[in-house]
């Protein structure tokens, strides 16, 4: 489908997005990648969407054959039964290896190139691949030749055009990437553990804007699905309530009335403190209210927060059914950041007004590069905070009963509020406590309370004195 500013669509809805709308009609596009990286498979959407969309579609495969090609369409359930295919078979018969057969085979194949362009009159075109007509080429100067004729005969018949092209060397050869309107690669790394990474750039776009940098996608039965990169400026914003006032009276007034929309939350504390506890209360209170509130999972079962929820007062099935409430679990070795991010923000575009991760320190596990898990994680609070959704983030820090407790990361300058969960000893018994370490946009009481988390309730009470100062040295105030 070409659309009122002259694209074609790709056939793969995030890669139009990234594209602004598609490959420009009417213009050569080179797809480059590694074997295995889905070069193959981007093209047969291409075509596929052609068809769908009334177009003349013709694919020249010199890589492979026709089998092949239908067996990667069925696997993907594409319909390419409108396709015109060209599968040249160069070099007929029993010969000997030389450049100047090589070269009979390269006058060949364009031959019958150009008179299959020139038959089917395609408006579509897909050339697989390049590195045949590389190899067949006997020098440089020969090959460019080549694509240039090439180029010179999709223009003349107005063809949108794929040409795809095998990426073994990065600091190889770059003429096609020189006689082309634009040029996307694709690119891969397998983790030790893990699904592949799959991601894909727009090295260039002639005249035309797209969206720059890196984006993630994933290969699944039906093709690709891109996952286009996070922009915070983007983002559109929504008008919402002022601020979201937890139903517990003793948390309001520590929160100083509530988390205003449009601000990060951070709940930080070891192991067992009630961090997904008390982040539960609060997306609880969202859809009491009657908003969305949208929880993404990386440490425990859904099933799991409904049990453990449910035993301390605070049952959350009835929200889920009203669509009020929506747990998503993730395996971090299972997910991209960028499928993670497009996931969150397609929550939101479905009306989810508070996002809760939990926890920041799980989703640190789906990063292969850790390098950058801040810029991933500023990017995607940023967006949704423009947006005015209230995003809390759960932290696990280390450290035991006794322990100072540690991170291996600074994730409190993301913050707007921060809720500090502790530990301590007293008269025998393991407690907890919680107190507001900071709030940006409102005042908000700095005591620090009891946290009982018990059988059927939540609660917050005040401490004595004496369990005050247990309870503050536990907490070491100083070194957060």
């Amino acid at each position: 489908m070409v659309d009122q500013d002259g694209r074609v669509s790709t056939g793969v809805v995030g890669l139009d997005e990234v594209l602004r709308g598609g490959y420009p009609a009417g213009r050569i596009m080179l797809v480059e990648g590694a074997p295995g990286t889905g070069k193959t498979t981007l093209a047969l959407h291409f075509l596929a969407q052609g068809i769908a969309d009334g177009k003349r579609a013709l694919f020249i495969s010199v890589a492979q054959s026709r089998p092949e090609i239908e067996m990667i369409a069925k696997s993907h359930g594409f319909d390419l039964s409108g396709v015109k295919v060209y599968t040249p078979e160069l070099g007929g018969g029993e010969r000997s290896i030389s450049v100047e057969s090589d070269e009979v085979d390269l006058v060949e194949l364009m031959e019958g190139v150009r008179g299959e362009l020139e038959n089917s009159d395609p408006e579509i075109v897909v050339f697989d691949s390049l590195l045949e007509l590389r190899m067949l080429s006997s020098t440089d100067s020969a090959y460019r030749r080549e694509l240039l004729t090439l180029r010179s005969d999709l223009r003349e018949r107005g063809c949108t055009a794929l040409l795809i092209d095998h990426l073994d060397h990065p600091d190889g050869e770059r003429h096609a990437e020189g006689v082309v309107h634009g040029v996307i690669k694709l690119d891969s790394t397998t983790p030790p553990i893990g699904i592949t990474q799959r991601r894909l750039t727009i090295v260039k776009l002639r005249g035309a804007p797209f969206r720059e940098g890196w984006h993630d996608f994933r290969i699944n039965t039906g093709g690709l699905e891109v996952f286009p990169r996070v922009i915070p400026h983007e983002a559109q914003p929504a008008t919402l309530e002022d601020r979201l006032e937890p139903p517990h009276e003793p948390l309001a007034q520590l929160l100083g009335g509530g988390l205003e929309f449009g601000t990060t939350t951070l709940i930080s504390g070891q192991s067992g403190t009630g961090k997904s506890t008390i982040a539960t209360l609060l997306a609880r209170a969202a859809s009491e209210r009657g908003l969305l509130a949208a929880m993404f999972l990386f440490e425990e079962r859904p099933e799991v927060l409904r049990n453990r929820s449910a035993g301390v007062g605070l049952e959350v099935e009835g929200y889920e059914d009203t669509d009020h409430l929506r747990l998503r679990h993730f395996d971090p070795a299972e997910v991209s950041p960028g499928e993670f991010a497009n996931a969150v923000l397609s929550a939101v575009d479905d009306g989810a007004r508070v996002v809760v991760i939990d926890s920041l320190s799980g989703y640190l596990e789906a990063l292969p590069e850790r390098s950058h898990v801040m810029t991933h994680m500023q990017a995607l609070l940023q967006h949704l905070t423009r947006r005015e959704v209230l995003v809390i983030i759960t932290m696990t820090q280390h450290g035991l009963l006794g322990e100072p407790p540690r991170t291996t990361i600074d994730a409190s300058f993301l913050a707007d509020s921060i809720i500090l969960l502790r530990q301590y000893e007293a008269h025998s018994e393991i407690r907890r406590s919680i107190a507001v370490l900071k709030k940006r946009h409102s005042e908000h009481r700095r005591n620090i309370e009891q946290l009982i988390i018990r059988s059927g309730a939540v609660e917050i009470i005040p401490l004595s004195e004496e369990a005050e100062q247990r309870a503050r040295d536990a907490s070491d105030l100083s070194a957060e």
